[in-house]
C-alpha cells in the first residue's frame, strides 16, 4: 500500500507563507501579492529569515511586507516605463506598426544605432521589438 503524501512546497513558496503567518498572528493584514511575489522580492531568503523579521515592530513589518508585495507590480510599471521611452517603439508607433506585447520586467535591451530608426526597415523594427518583448518574459 503506497502512502500519499502532501507535495513537498518549494523553497520559493516556503518564505511568503511563513512571512504571511508571522503577520497574522501580529494582528497585520497580509497584503495582497505576497504569496505570489516572486524570490527576487525577498532576495530569495528562506523561511528562516522570519525568525528575524519577528524581531522588527509593526509598523517595520507593514512596510517590509508591502514591499515585497508590491514588487512585481513596481518591476511591471518599470519595464512598462522603458517600453514606452524607447525611441524602437516610438519609431514602431509613429509608423503605426502593430506593437509586440510589452514586457512583463526590465531587461536590459539595447540595439545598434549605427543606422537611425528612420532608415529601419519595417521588418528590422519588428524583429528588435519582438526580441525585446520575448527576452523580458
Amino acid at each position: 500500500m503506497t502512502r500519499k503524501s502532501k507535495p513537498k512546497a518549494k523553497p520559493a513558496d516556503v518564505f511568503p507563507r511563513a512571512f504571511a503567518k508571522l503577520l497574522r498572528s501580529r494582528g497585520i493584514a497580509v497584503p495582497r501579492g505576497l504569496g505570489t511575489a516572486p524570490p527576487d522580492a525577498y532576495a530569495n531568503a528562506s523561511a528562516s529569515f522570519v525568525d528575524e523579521l519577528a524581531r522588527l515592530g509593526d509598523d517595520d513589518l507593514e512596510r517590509y511586507a508591502a514591499r515585497v508585495a508590491g514588487f512585481a507590480a513596481r518591476q511591471a510599471a518599470r519595464a512598462r516605463a522603458a517600453w514606452d521611452g524607447s525611441p524602437l517603439i516610438a519609431e514602431l508607433r509613429r509608423r503605426k506598426l502593430t506593437e509586440p506585447k510589452p514586457p512583463a520586467r526590465v531587461v536590459g535591451a539595447s540595439v545598434s544605432l549605427a543606422k537611425p530608426l528612420a532608415e529601419w526597415s519595417d521588418r528590422e523594427l519588428l524583429a528588435a521589438a519582438r526580441e525585446w518583448s520575448k527576452r523580458a518574459r
